[in-house]
């Protein structure tokens, strides 16, 4: 990692401990961090540094079995509608959403606006994606996980 690099993620590190989000070092530098959705759970994000800017990145769904058309065009016309995240794909074919800031823009209050837009797109676009690129009964709740029982020892 270049020192321009090197100085962007230690103050992206800084930031996010200053929100309070435990991030964790990536090897090979950058950051992540879980962030709360009331319709995944828990929401993974990657940080990474550039010379000048931050890219931010997050795996909303695996590739669609059906209606491939239509969950495209329905996240391309959502990105039309979204602040700093665009949905796009990876090479495997999995549907991210994907941010840059500049590094000049980089303060926290910045960085927490684009953190918590991506959990309200998130939780705005996940079921309905996951509805129509997969063949789930409309009777099936789509949500966050149910919360881990305790275990039988109490803890």
């Amino acid at each position: 990692m270049a020192g321009e690099a090197m100085l962007l993620n230690a103050r992206i590190g800084a930031y996010l401990q200053e929100l309070d989000l435990s991030p964790t070092a990536r090897r090979g530098g950058g950051w992540s961090v879980e962030l709360p959705s009331i319709k995944r759970g828990v929401i993974g994000v990657g940080l990474r540094a550039h010379e000048r800017t931050v890219r931010l990145g997050t795996f909303v769904m695996r590739a669609p079995d059906r209606d491939h058309e239509a969950v495209y065009r329905r996240m391309l016309e959502r990105n039309l509608q979204m602040a700093f995240w665009r949905f796009g794909l990876d090479p495997d074919g999995d549907l991210i959403l994907a941010a840059h800031l500049e590094a000049a823009r980089l303060v926290p209050e910045t960085l927490d606006t684009v953190l918590g837009l991506l959990v309200t797109y998130i939780d705005e676009t996940y079921e309905g994606l996951v509805r129509l690129g997969f063949a789930i009964p409309s009777h099936i709740n789509i949500g966050a996980p149910p919360p881990a029982a305790p275990a039988a020892d109490g803890r």
